[in-house]
């Protein structure tokens, strides 16, 4: 929440575990122009491994600066022991290897 209060992209993509490259700036600030800067209060936070040991969800209740609600779920991830938030979603494919296809097998 801070990096989203702040706007900082810095801050984005260290919670993001991304590269800071050029992608990851152009994402953050699209990030932040939708989201950031609501100054939301962080009410709870429930965080269960239902996608494997390195993998599971956050589920977020916050409030906003009108005390509105604010519910949304994240996907978190642990590279190298660190939980980060996957937040990122355009990260370009490492050198070598192909991307996932969504096409149905062949017979």
């Amino acid at each position: 929440m801070d990096a989203l209060h702040s706007r900082s992209a810095t801050d984005l993509i260290a919670i993001g575990g991304v590269k800071d490259e050029k992608w990851s700036r152009q994402e953050a600030a699209q990030i932040l122009a939708a989201r950031g800067g609501r100054g939301c209060k962080v009410k709870e936070v429930q965080i269960e491994r239902d996608m494997g040991s390195d993998t599971g969800s956050a589920r977020l209740v916050a409030e906003d600066r009108s005390g509105k609600p604010m519910r949304d779920t994240f996907t978190v991830m642990r590279q190298k022991g660190t939980w980060h938030l996957v937040v990122f979603t355009h990260q370009p494919t490492e050198l070598g290897k192909e991307p996932a296809s969504t096409d149905k097998a062949g017979s």
